[in-house]
């Protein structure tokens, strides 16, 4: 049975929208392809159900709705499967030999474009024997393990060449429940010899058929009378229809004629009716209900065979379907076909859109001469080459064996077709899980970003709270700390000593107003600027003076510090500033000192330049506190030159206007 399509709840469906659009939304054009993006499964089902269905349309559609009442064979509707399996059997009459057997599904629709097929057997088996009651038999098809799988309307194809029975039985292991009541039901049983079916006509043996006229009835599972119509390919209809031949004054009974040749020794006749396209769709259209096919040796037909007659009842229409003439191995050339005269005077014309003749097992009339009575009415004559040309109303005839052939190829794709479909739904279910997944992933990341980038910035704060300690205990410990030790030494000495002199009383004081300008430089360092009043410039120069006391300070520049420039790189400059000048006044013996500041560019350049002893900066690097210096330049974003000689020192320091350590 065909499982029925994943339905999606409508839960389901809200989310997997809002997942569709968000994911539109987050990576625009990733929802293009549904949701293969997220399963190369998905998109692998995909592709191959694409395929498969582009080779499923190449086919075309095949001719399905039934076109006359008689669709087939039923058993009767049960409310319980029967205790033992019901079986169809057909009798051939003779044992003859056949290479294929072919169970055409039934269809209950007239005219309709469907592919459910009626009632098929669920689980069955097929058998060929010579004896009527199968005490020995020929298993050709035994599907009775599981239940038969979803294909359409296709045939179901057994092939088994070389076969030869007499009776073929099909024998149903379990019915098909059709809307809770258990039956199964057959349009035809096909078994061909070469390209002839051998069982049309054969008698039928059905034991709790449903028997209702004209519907259901045993005898029609061999009428010859299908719901997929003749054997063609609908990729190639002609321009014309059918051939017409009409009433006339001089002719009472219009009749065709195909000319084979030569002699033959035929096997059957075809005769195809119109599907009228041109006009009413009507199938079997203008069919003659009474006529006559005859057959002959010479053109004059003196000594004619009649194959088939129908005179004093109706023939009924015979829709799509062809009505095959036995012709039972007799000799002719010519095969004529005759509308008798109608009683009921409701047709003055018949037409046919195909007549085939077949000798040996193989069709001759293609391509053959055709007469005709004539259709004087039409303005525009028909090819007489209509009636052989090889082609229906819509389509061209195949041979069984091909059409079963794409009967075969058609069902593999819908079987495979219907598979896929099913993969797709699965594959689009776990895609969706694992989309889900990803989705809440990207839904905690996004949401863990604040607390991370504030955790970052904490810890930066932290550090750089750490940093501006460590740097301004240091210069607490350098600056403020030693000029109170000196101040406390001084004030003990004099406190012992009777003969203080003026001038200890000036170092003191001297001292003491240091000690107050690194206060204000602490100030100034750690942001109290309201405290410092002075700005960068005025600070490097009371550096120089407080740092250097004898020394000869020279300012050959000085730069306007911009507005804009972050404070952290003014403290950083004036930390460097102090480190070079403290490096001079410890290791220098300078007399000299030249300080400049200025603006090129987009560069600040703080220039220092000694006429001291000089070092050489490979060997003494890290006892003169150089490190120090290149550590405070890389965290302006600028860069430190060093040059020294005998002649002195020279510090240049290139730092980048947005600097912001």
């Amino acid at each position: 049975m065909r499982q029925k399509p994943h339905r999606l709840t409508g839960l389901n469906r809200c989310w997997s929208l809002c997942l569709f659009l968000f994911l539109e939304l987050l990576v625009p054009g990733a929802t293009a392809g549904g949701w293969d993006a997220f399963s190369a499964a998905l998109a692998r089902s995909r592709t191959e159900l694409r395929q498969a269905e582009e080779e499923l349309a190449a086919l075309g559609e095949p001719q399905i709705g039934n076109t006359v009442p008689e669709f087939g064979i039923q058993h009767i509707m049960l409310a319980e499967p029967p205790p033992e399996s019901p079986f169809v059997q057909v009798d051939y009459g003779a044992s003859r030999r056949f290479d294929t057997v072919a169970l055409i599904p039934a269809v209950v629709d007239f005219q309709g474009l469907t592919q459910t097929p009626y009632a098929f057997p669920a689980r069955f088996r097929l058998d060929a024997s010579d004896d009527p009651a199968f005490g020995t038999f020929l298993p050709l098809l035994v599907h009775t393990d599981d239940d038969f799988g979803w294909r359409g309307v296709s045939p179901v194809v057994v092939h088994c060449p070389g076969s030869q029975a007499r009776y073929l039985r099909l024998t149903v292991t379990k019915l098909a429940l059709v809307e809770g009541r258990w039956t199964f039901a057959l349009a035809e049983l096909v078994a061909l010899a070469g390209n002839r079916n051998i069982a049309l006509g054969a008698e039928v043996t059905h034991k709790g058929g449903t028997g209702l006229p004209p519907r259901w009835m045993a005898e029609h599972l061999t009428d010859g009378r299908t719901p997929l119509g003749p054997p063609i390919d609908r990729s190639s209809v002609p321009e014309f229809d059918a051939l017409f031949a009409s009433i006339q004054p001089t002719v009472a009974e219009p009749w065709m004629v195909v000319d084979l040749g030569k002699v033959w020794r035929l096997d059957e006749i075809r005769i195809h009716p119109l599907h009228a396209r041109q006009g009413a769709d009507v199938p079997g259209f203008a069919f003659p209900s009474r006529f006559r096919v005859e057959i002959a040796e010479t053109e004059d037909f003196g000594e004619a065979v009649i194959l088939h007659e129908y005179r004093e009842t109706e023939f009924p229409n015979p829709g799509n379907n062809a009505v095959v003439i036995l012709a039972d191995h007799r000799e002719a050339r010519y095969v004529r076909c005759t509308m008798l005269d109608s009683t009921s005077g409701r047709r003055d014309a018949f037409a046919i859109s195909e007549l085939e003749v077949y000798a040996g097992g193989v069709k001759i009339s293609q391509g053959a001469e055709v007469r005709s009575s004539g259709d004087p009415r039409r303005e525009v004559p028909r090819p007489l080459s209509l009636l052989t040309d090889g082609h229906t109303s819509y389509g061209r005839l195949l041979e069984w064996p091909e059409w079963l052939a794409q009967g075969e190829l058609r069902a593999g794709l819908l079987t495979r077709i219907d598979g896929l479909r099913r993969s797709v739904q699965d594959e689009t279910a776990r895609a969706q899980k694992r989309a889900g997944v990803i989705l809440s992933g990207l839904v905690i990341v996004i949401c863990s970003i604040p607390p991370l980038l504030f955790w970052r910035s904490h810890r930066r704060q932290r550090r750089e709270q750490e940093r501006f300690r460590s740097r301004l205990a240091r210069d607490m410990h350098d600056e403020i700390g030693s000029n109170l030790a000196g101040i406390a030494v001084l004030s003990e000495t004099a406190a012992l000593q009777a003969d203080v002199t003026a001038e200890d009383w000036r170092e003191i004081s001297r001292i003491a107003r240091e000690t107050t300008d690194a206060m204000r430089e602490v100030l100034w360092l750690v942001g109290a600027r309201q405290e410092s009043g002075i700005d960068l410039a005025t600070h490097l120069r009371k550096a120089a003076q407080r740092l250097l006391p004898g020394h000869e300070v020279r300012w050959l520049a000085e730069a306007e510090f911009p507005v804009e420039w972050p404070m952290d790189s003014r403290r950083e400059i004036f930390l460097f500033f102090k480190e070079a000048l403290a490096n001079i006044a410890r290791h220098a013996k300078a007399t000299v000192v030249e300080c400049s500041t200025r603006i090129a560019g987009d560069q600040f350049e703080l220039r220092i330049q000694d006429n001291g002893c000089g070092f050489e900066p490979g060997r003494t690097a890290q006892g003169m506190g150089l490190e120090s210096l290149r550590e405070r330049a890389g965290l302006l974003g600028g860069k430190v030159t060093i040059d020294s000689s005998a002649a002195g020192t020279t510090i240049v320091l290139l730092v980048p206007l947005s600097a912001n350590p």
